[in-house]
């Protein structure tokens, strides 16, 4: 049942929904530093498992666990080179950010590959 993309299309709308509610009324006063994606993105990644399994048969998850790491040691090397020290906020939240997007990126690039691929 999950293997099928447009059910997790509709699965991914709903959780976002829901945390959207969840953000405006719960958590937003709480921690205004909170992002919707940050959540969201584990999400994205079991369905970005199940789609290139069914797209290319086998997981993008290893690949792109190592290129995360690699952006993270090269983005380290950068801190201490440039700036002297490695401010671990700092680094956290804008390593998250970039694996957010990243991991956006490659779903939306994965669910407009199975979709050509339908005609």
């Amino acid at each position: 049942m999950l293997k099928q993309w447009y059910i997790q299309l509709l699965i991914l709308i709903l959780i976002w929904i829901i945390l959207t509610f969840i953000t405006k009324r719960f958590i937003s006063k709480k921690y205004p530093k909170f992002k919707r994606l940050d959540v969201f993105s584990i999400f994205l990644l079991i369905a970005i498992h199940f789609l290139s399994q069914n797209l290319i048969g086998l997981s993008l998850i290893p690949f792109l666990v190592c290129g995360l790491s690699l952006y993270g040691l090269a983005m380290t090397i950068l801190y201490a080179v440039l700036e002297g020290q490695i401010i671990y906020k700092k680094f956290l939240t804008r390593f998250w950010r970039v694996a957010d997007l990243v991991i956006l990126g490659l779903y939306c690039v994965l669910l407009i590959f199975k979709i050509v691929s339908l005609f």
